[in-house]
């Protein structure tokens, strides 16, 4: 009994809370959500987030997140691997994930992409960050004086496969996916939980204003069947180089945010988030921050290799 109370304590938080990490650059790069959007920028594209949610609030969600593509012209489509982290107070979730995406070209800048990843999902549980209000800590001390919590590390691990489609018509993009489509059940000692399933949906729509100004803006819906979601984000870029937007966050505005971004050479980009949080709790947390690093080749895969001829000259 005492084992379940547990579990219905410290993994709630995991199933309906952090389950799926929020990220201010969801918008930046399609492939975060969606896995029929891997490869679609026709050059070999890489992206790091770091993100620290509710600053000054012990334990705090904190996430990572790094994956890299390319498109595969030989079978018309892309590869991907992606790496995330997440940790709320105790507790670490992992994932590492492998995706194919196969494009259909429609016209000039128009095609259609189905997509899916698959990978491992690991949670882990720290049980020296616990804390009883009958523990002694401090000077070395370490015990809970509980029965059923220890200081030693606990987890599971199971698969998880993610699907979508993705589309692109000249300058509008629509997407829908589901994280979590199949996933077995993590066991840990003699209790399990299945990972919930995560539908996302997005529209964005890029074009220039002027002859410098580049425009892009979207909007996210995601929901786990029993909460929905939403996300809008509004980003103009001067002359490729700087960057500056708003974020918008929840059905009912849970927080508001400011976007500023600096390219840095030809192939590296650098963003920054700050979210306010106009919740009821805002007065026991600080905003969010959020930093992320993009990296493109800019350059098509495979051109650029010599032609068969031979260079040196034969004598005879």
């Amino acid at each position: 009994m005492n084992k379940l109370v547990f579990f219905l304590l410290f993994f709630s938080p995991l199933l309906y809370g952090q389950q799926v990490e929020q990220y201010s650059f969801g918008l930046l790069y399609d492939g975060l959500r969606n896995p029929a959007a891997i490869g679609t920028s026709n050059s070999l594209k890489a992206i790091g987030i770091v993100r620290q949610q509710w600053v000054g609030l012990s334990g705090s969600p904190s996430s990572q997140y790094g994956m890299i593509d390319l498109p595969v012209g030989v079978v018309s489509g892309g590869v991907g691997l992606s790496f995330q982290q997440s940790a709320l107070g105790a507790h670490k979730v992992q994932r590492l994930k492998l995706g194919y995406s196969f494009h259909k070209t429609i016209s000039d800048n128009s095609f259609v992409a189905i997509g899916a990843t698959g990978g491992m999902l690991l949670v882990d549980y720290d049980g020296d960050k616990l804390r009883t209000p009958e523990g002694e800590y401090g000077n070395g001390q370490l015990d809970h004086r509980d029965q059923v919590l220890s200081a030693a590390s606990f987890g599971g691990n199971t698969y998880t496969i993610d699907v979508g489609l993705y589309g692109r018509l000249q300058n509008f993009g629509v997407g829908i996916s589901m994280i979590n489509a199949l996933a077995g059940k993590i066991t840990i000692d003699q209790l399990s939980y299945l990972p919930e399933r995560h539908i996302f949906g997005h529209l964005d729509y890029q074009f220039e204003l002027g002859s410098f100004i580049q425009i892009k803006s979207g909007v996210q819906v995601y929901s786990n069947n029993s909460v929905v979601q939403s996300q809008a984000m509004i980003l103009g870029t001067w002359n490729e180089i700087y960057s500056l937007g708003a974020s918008l966050r929840g059905l009912q505005t849970e927080s508001i945010g400011g976007i500023a971004g600096i390219r840095l050479n030809d192939h590296f980009q650098l963003f920054y988030s700050y979210e306010y949080n106009i919740l009821p709790l805002r007065t026991v947390f600080d905003a969010n921050h959020e930093v992320a690093v993009v990296y493109s080749l800019n350059k098509q895969i495979g051109n650029g290799k010599l032609p068969k001829v031979i260079y040196n000259p034969r004598y005879f």
